[in-house]
């Protein structure tokens, strides 16, 4: 109660969206970027596009799958994996400084997880985005508000590695445990899926 009582005489301070550079190299098309940019959690992040320039804000590394990867903190590279074929990864993550291939058989929805994923690496004190099946704290999470999901989930873990649908629940938790930790507003739990 008292809490509150504060709140009401003293305002709150509102943290802001850390701001992301998105470079779109080659030619991808940039509305397809923004339209999945537009569905990452905007409680975190924000994003402005600059002009892509090679060796200066972003190259093409080679000793690491020869993807096209950015030079700066608190980058977004997206790339079309024709333009610049790459080896065995799909996105890749260095600090703040990420890359997504678009491979083109993918739904708008598989490269908003994509980018969701790889953003949340530089997550300072965020449990890795890549440890959804080891985690204690998402089954912790999931007994709490998805029991059902849990005992789908927990029954067969490899089955799901790649399967958006805890996917959601584990970015949403990992996501509202930073923004928890900042001042940020959490995101709304999702529906639970339904898990076959």
């Amino acid at each position: 109660m008292f809490d509150r009582l504060i709140r009401r005489i003293l305002p709150v301070a509102q943290v802001e969206p850390i701001p992301v550079t998105v470079l779109v190299p080659g030619r991808l098309d940039p509305a397809l970027v923004r339209r999945v940019l537009a569905r990452v959690p905007s409680t975190v992040w924000s994003f402005r596009f600059d002009e892509p320039r090679e060796n200066v804000n972003w190259h093409v590394w080679r000793d690491w799958h020869n993807m096209p990867f950015p030079l700066r903190d608190d980058t977004l590279l997206i790339f079309s994996g024709t333009d610049y074929p790459v080896e065995g990864v799909a996105g890749g993550a260095m600090g703040s400084r990420c890359s997504i291939a678009v491979f083109g058989t993918e739904s708008e929805e598989d490269l908003v997880f994509r980018c969701w994923h790889e953003l949340l690496h530089g997550l300072p004190g965020v449990e890795s985005s890549d440890a959804m099946l080891e985690s204690t704290a998402f089954r912790a999470f999931l007994a709490e508000h998805y029991p059902a999901v849990s005992d789908v989930f927990l029954g067969d873990l490899e089955r799901y590695r790649h399967d958006p649908r805890p996917q959601r629940l584990f970015y949403t938790m990992l996501t509202n445990a930073f923004a928890a930790r900042t001042g940020r507003p959490s995101l709304a739990l999702p529906p639970a899926p339904i898990l076959d």
